[in-house]
């Protein structure tokens, strides 16, 4: 389900008309061809006149990390969707039958055509199916579906290389094959729609999402700035996997000093620490989730670069029938400093 939210406040909350509008006429789309896939069906579901007047008129979510987030967009799954293996890939995307080698799917300890891949993550065992790829490797945004800034809400196949908020980034400064891209925000830098400082990228596509049962390999690496500032006390969070309203039930937030496991959407899920913020290097990471409402069946487990740092960790990762996938930076407004992330090789496997 195509989806277009506002991130959230202290209690990242997502949400709003132009989504639900959005949602709406991805979901017909898919419905009607069985085959017709997320980013297609977003394309054609709101001309650029309605996307704009919707997400202009979004809320602003609440300051208050002790308010409930407003639950302003209904979920279209009340119940568990069995999930679906064969569910078709979007353009761009290997296909969800594709079967790679266990750990980033090359010789990661090589160099890639570009940036030098000094990581161990390829000796960790992830899906041998990959279902979404979002590392940049177009040369520009149109691996993800919106993009959202200071200085652009709406479809990212209009951002090309990008601009101020986020930017491709080519060999060497990416981590792995020709390029990366790098998230920059700034104080003040809160969409026209309110909520916190953000730039960020968002898909919907089949990949992409998760629904109750589906059990999934994140892997992704972080170049964390030099002069970053301690961004302890408020939220600053770089993947985040949303439900349809209120705040994400499964986060990477630094939140506290550190790169952890959180989401605040699940009140009583334990918080659990990847590593620290490691100033001036690349770091790699994988994350193993079992996606479910119930705290018994849901689990997360991590690595860092190649070391597992993170136990199978017992804890409920949804809040609703299905999560979409957001990265890049979101962060609490009158945050300090200007901050850039560089970030490459996201890719997502199954069993």
């Amino acid at each position: 389900m195509a989806r277009i939210g506002t991130g959230g406040s202290t209690s990242q909350h997502d949400g709003g008309r132009g989504e639900r509008q959005v949602a709406r006429g991805a979901r017909t789309g898919v419905c009607r061809t069985g085959r017709v896939v997320a980013a297609v069906a977003l394309a054609l579901a709101v001309s650029a006149t309605d996307a704009a007047s919707g997400w202009a008129e979004e809320p602003t979510p609440p300051t208050d990390s002790s308010t409930p987030s407003a639950s302003s967009t209904p979920s279209t799954s009340p119940s568990p969707t069995p999930s679906t293996s064969s569910t078709p890939s979007t353009p761009g995307t290997p296909s969800a039958e594709v079967d790679v080698d266990t750990g980033l799917g090359v010789d990661v300890g090589a160099t890639l055509d570009g940036g030098a891949m000094d990581s161990t993550r390829g000796a960790v065992p992830v899906g041998r199916r990959a279902l979404f790829t979002g590392d940049w490797e177009t040369g520009d945004f149109s691996q993800w579906e919106v993009c959202q800034s200071k200085l652009v809400n709406g479809r990212c196949s209009t951002v090309g290389r990008g601009n101020a908020n986020m930017a491709i980034v080519d060999a060497p400064g990416a981590r792995q094959g020709q390029h990366a891209a790098r998230f920059t925000v700034r104080p003040g830098d809160v969409p026209n729609f309110g909520g916190g400082e953000r730039s960020e990228v968002q898909s919907s596509a089949a990949g992409a999402l998760v629904h109750e049962g589906d059990e999934r390999f994140y892997e992704w690496s972080v170049q964390y700035p030099e002069n970053m500032p301690d961004v302890s006390g408020r939220y600053f969070i770089i993947l985040q996997w949303h439900s349809s309203s209120g705040s994400p039930p499964l986060a990477i937030d630094l939140s506290r000093g550190s790169v952890d496991i959180g989401g605040d959407g699940v009140k009583s899920a334990p918080r659990r620490t990847i590593g620290p913020i490691r100033r001036g290097q690349w770091v790699d990471y994988v994350l193993h989730v079992k996606f479910s409402r119930n705290a018994g069946s849901g689990f997360v487990e991590a690595w860092e670069n190649g070391k597992q740092t993170v136990q199978r960790t017992n804890r409920a990762t949804m809040v609703d029938g299905e999560n979409y996938l957001k990265q890049g930076i979101y962060r609490g407004s009158n945050s300090e400093g200007t901050v850039a992330l560089t970030m490459d090789g996201l890719r997502v496997t199954a069993p």
